[in-house]
């Protein structure tokens, strides 16, 4: 087997390794929304211990495993307590769980942005590189 095939076995089965275990770590947020009002609050212990309008603090002990079943009416009534100020009378909380992109995702960018950049440079140098490496490939070749 080629050094190259052997690299390229070894990369894939990296990158398959990585994205099962760096998909695990996503962030969800919990969008309330009262007639033209919006808010958009942070689902971890961290950051609904330390929400900077709640009308009440909030026991992180009694949430959910579940993280988007926290989303709640009651949740963003709590965090945002002048949320539905100036909408209808009519107008109720609705809120909405997302998560932004994860970890994978990100790495799969970096990884195009890498891959990219690095056939631009290939591309820049390679009439710079080429007569050097085969000067040194019929060096090794002669004997």
């Amino acid at each position: 087997m080629s050094w190259w095939r052997r690299w390229t076995s070894l990369l894939l089965l990296l990158s398959v390794v990585l994205s099962g275990a760096l998909a695990k770590d996503v962030t969800k947020f919990c969008k309330c929304t009262c007639g033209q009002n919006s808010t958009i609050i942070e689902l971890t212990k961290f950051a609904l211990e330390h929400l900077p309008h709640a009308s009440k603090p909030i026991d992180v002990g009694t949430l959910m495993p579940n993280v988007c079943m926290n989303c709640t009416r009651l949740l963003c009534g709590i965090a945002e307590p002048q949320l539905c100020d100036g909408a209808a009378v009519d107008e109720e909380i609705v809120p909405l769980c997302f998560q932004r992109d994860s970890l994978q995702d990100e790495l799969i960018v970096v990884g195009f942005l890498l891959l990219v950049g690095g056939l631009l440079a290939w591309a820049t140098i390679r009439d710079r590189v080429g007569p050097l490496a085969d000067r040194l490939w019929n060096q090794y070749n002669n004997y």
